[in-house]
């Protein structure tokens, strides 16, 4: 039979095995840390679409319609009317 020593070395071993073990698992399987949003630190002054048009899309050959339109047919009329003068004149400035 095995001495008592050797047996409380190996035993020793053995729980510092599995405490080692159970260590490992615990930092393994640990849930991973919630990610917060950063908060927004400035307010963008631009709130309407109009506004977004002007400011970025100033040099392009976009023609925003007129905000007196309000039904369907006063937009397809003016479409098919105002537009093409629109577009047929070389842009100014």
């Amino acid at each position: 039979m095995a001495s008592s020593i050797e047996l409380v070395v190996l035993l020793s071993f053995a729980g510092l095995a599995g405490f080692i073990g159970l260590q490992l698992m615990w930092v393994r399987h640990r849930p991973p840390p919630v990610r917060r949003r950063p908060k927004r630190t400035a307010i963008d002054p631009i709130m309407g679409a109009r506004d977004r048009i002007e400011i970025y899309d100033s040099g392009g050959s976009f023609i925003p319609m007129p905000g007196h339109l309000t039904t369907r047919d006063e937009m397809v009329a003016w479409m098919t009317k105002e537009l093409p003068k629109l577009t047929a004149d070389p842009p100014k400035g």
